[in-house]
């Protein structure tokens, strides 16, 4: 493939991820107003944000696979047409119950996006130029961190809360348009079939373990709906391993997770959008509803960390070819999570909520792209989508877990200080009804959203911890057994 049009193809692939990330960065500009006029309680905000995540992380290892076998061009964008007209559905939902249906629609259709954008980008480049590819694709992605926000925002303050889900559609269309002239298709016909029982434990396993913790945070929800989630979520998940144990053709391949650099990188990476993922779950809401920001205003606050991202991840093969992929990621992980204590406990000045998302975006922008680089070396080319698959199921479980743990926290530690008012009911009234009201709800969600980002916090120490242990000293060498 000729110079220019391997930059043409990167910058397409980087765009069709960009619209994945896009919505869902939108979408936490848009839950107070969402709150408002669907009346939606946190728990219900919690599903429709993690509903998308849920079917997008059980289905990407499915995709990964139908994409090496039946082809990436094919299956991509498929998957990106789908997730436009599912966007124009989501932008006329009228409750919770359809927001919900739809998003999970909008995650199938993503899970067979992100694969194969990744899988193009690796038969387009040789081994040799794959870290800077690799990091381009990032800050592409990382686009749409920085631009989700502002343009929610700003459609948010225009047309409403359902705009959000129009601002993937012109995009969606650009890429698929021009992708079918330049994009060239690649396969594997030798591929192993997809292993369907394998497939439906894992969403089972994911559904029941993220509804578990929702749920273990609604106070409202019967103790024993939630002890039989869990239930489920632990006969699941051992027969889900057990069925990689004995399938002929399992769905991940378990020598991979043997792996040190493999593993290290998908594991880090899980823990890290662990944190970033519950982090602007609280952030915006603190934005909105204690700081009185509107939609917009609240998406360019924000905007610190996706340029620092952006920024960071162009930087980040220099970082790791001068500290080594080890010190680099670790490194990374240690400053977000050092950002997120500083937005927890003391961000409610915009300063230091501009200093604590800078290093936030700085830390996640050097560790990312270093750490794939990591895992996608360690994959052998004939199965380039089925092993960034379970990369990005690492990710998104993280993302679903975020949301799950980091709001069950914040909505269980804020009704044990307000016991009789939802968090979003406590803060619209503090909005109106000034200064007992306030103090009140405004001590409530303080105390909440330290304790939850702390969580995060800790969870991204913990990913820091993983990285330093199980990546390799320098990139492209070779982790011991």
């Amino acid at each position: 493939m000729r110079e220019r049009s391997r930059w043409i193809v990167l910058t397409l692939m980087g765009l069709a991820l960009c619209v994945v990330v896009l919505n869902n960065s939108a979408m936490n500009v848009a839950i107070p107003a969402l709150m408002r006029d669907l009346g939606a309680d946190l728990t219900a905000v919690q599903w429709i944000i993690d509903s998308y995540s849920i079917v997008f992380a059980g289905l990407l290892i499915v995709a990964g696979v139908w994409s090496d076998r039946w082809g990436r061009k094919r299956l991509t964008l498929g998957g990106l047409a789908v997730f436009g007209a599912a966007s124009v559905l989501a932008a006329f939902a009228t409750s919770t119950a359809e927001l919900i249906a739809l998003r999970a629609v909008l995650g199938a259709a993503a899970a067979f996006v992100m694969p194969g954008t990744l899988a193009i980008l690796l038969h387009t480049f040789d081994r040799t130029e794959r870290p800077k590819a690799i990091a381009a694709w990032s800050g592409i992605a990382a686009l749409g961190v920085a631009l989700g926000p502002v343009l929610g925002g700003l459609m948010v303050d225009e047309f409403g809360w359902s705009a959000v889900f129009w601002l993937n559609v012109p995009l969606v269309v650009g890429v698929v348009v021009a992708s079918l002239v330049v994009v060239r298709e690649s396969a594997d016909p030798a591929a192993p079939p997809t292993d369907v029982r394998g497939a439906v434990l894992s969403v089972l396993t994911i559904g029941a373990l993220v509804f578990t913790v929702i749920e273990l945070g609604a106070p409202a929800t019967p103790s024993g709906v939630v002890v039989a989630g869990g239930l489920v979520a632990i006969v699941a998940a051992v027969a889900f391993v057990r069925r990689l144990r004995t399938a002929p053709h399992p769905l991940i391949e378990v020598s991979l997770l043997r792996d040190r650099r493999f593993a290290g990188a998908a594991v880090s990476n899980m823990l890290l959008f662990f944190g970033l993922a519950g982090a602007l779950l609280v952030l915006t809401q603190r934005l909105q509803q204690q700081l009185g920001m509107s939609p917009f205003t609240a998406g360019l606050a924000v905007g610190p960390v996706a340029l620092t991202v952006l920024a960071a991840t162009a930087f980040s093969p220099a970082v790791a070819q001068r500290l080594g992929a080890r010190w680099a990621v670790g490194a990374g992980m240690i400053m977000a999570a050092a950002g997120l204590l500083i937005l927890g406990w003391w961000g409610h000045q915009y300063p230091i909520i501009v200093v604590a998302l800078s290093a936030v975006g700085i830390g996640f922008g050097l560790a990312t792209p270093v750490a794939t680089s990591m895992l996608v070396a360690s994959l052998p080319d004939d199965r380039a989508s089925s092993g960034s698959a379970v990369n990005d199921t690492m990710q998104e479980l993280g993302f679903a877990l975020g949301v799950a743990v980091v709001g069950a926290v914040l909505n269980r530690v804020f009704q044990h200080r307000m016991p009789d008012a939802s968090l979003h009911a406590a803060l619209d009234r503090a909005a109106v009804e000034g200064t007992a009201v306030a103090e009140q709800a405004g001590t409530a969600f303080d105390i909440a959203s330290a304790s939850a980002m702390t969580i995060g916090a800790l969870i991204t120490l913990l990913a820091a911890a993983v990285a330093i242990r199980l990546l390799p000293g320098r990139a492209g060498t070779k982790s011991a057994p």
